[in-house]
Parts: structure tokens; C-alpha cells; sequence
């Protein structure tokens, strides 16, 4: 598979974590209500959950910005080279092969999703408990 492939495919994979953000959001306000109710240690537990949540979720939308861009001019040393003057990546990683990059991209959209998933399981025992 071509770089420019396997970057639209890696963007276009992790555009659907403003999905998984806005679901993080309707919990996170669930969260609120808890505390407002009196429950505040399930519902600081998962406002907390979706504050990490929404961190990753920047983190996983940004990427995928970038990757769409790499799909589009997949010059990596011009693309490493602009990351590392901006502070943005550090210079230990450039030259990372495509694979490379998108298999961390990944891990931290599997992260995005253990975070709501965690949001899930604190406020049913709070529902239920």
C-alpha cells in the first residue's frame, strides 16, 4: 500500500474520534449532573474521565488533519522538518516510516475509546449502585 493510501485511509479512520468525543461530552455532562446531585464522587470520576478524554480526542483529531495533508504530499523530511521546528514532534522522531506513525496514531484513538469506555462502566455504577 502507498504511503498517501495508507495516510487517507489513517485520516479518515481517525476523523471518526469527534465521534467518540461527543459522546464523551453527553457523559461527562451526565458526570456534572451527578455531582450536582449529590453523587460527586461519580460524577467528578467521570467528568475527570472526560476531561483526559477530550485531551486525547485534540490529540487524535490534529493527527488526523496531518495525516490528510501527508495524503495529499507525502514528503515526510519536509513534513519532519516543519513538526520538529515548531516544536511540535520531537526531533528523535523523524524518519519514522508511515507504518510507524500511523500504528501510534492508532494507539492513542485505542486510548480515546478505553477512556469512554471507562466513562460508561464508573456511571452505570453509579446508576446502578
Amino acid at each position: 500500500m502507498s504511503d498517501r493510501l495508507a495516510f487517507g485511509i489513517a485520516a479518515d479512520l481517525l476523523a471518526q474520534g469527534a465521534v467518540i468525543e461527543r459522546l464523551s461530552l453527553l457523559l461527562s455532562l451526565a458526570g456534572v449532573v451527578y455531582a450536582v446531585l449529590g453523587a460527586w464522587p461519580i460524577g467528578l470520576a467521570v467528568l475527570a474521565l472526560g476531561l483526559a478524554q477530550g485531551w486525547i480526542a485534540l490529540r487524535v483529531g490534529f493527527d488526523a488533519r496531518l495525516f490528510a495533508r501527508l495524503a495529499q504530499a507525502p514528503d515526510l523530511d519536509a513534513f519532519d522538518a516543519a513538526m520538529t521546528s515548531q516544536g511540535l514532534m520531537p526531533a528523535a522522531k523523524a524518519g519514522r516510516p508511515a507504518a510507524l506513525r500511523i500504528a501510534g496514531a492508532r494507539r492513542l484513538m485505542a486510548m480515546q475509546v478505553a477512556l469512554l469506555g471507562t466513562q460508561v462502566v464508573v456511571l452505570a455504577v453509579g446508576v446502578v449502585g
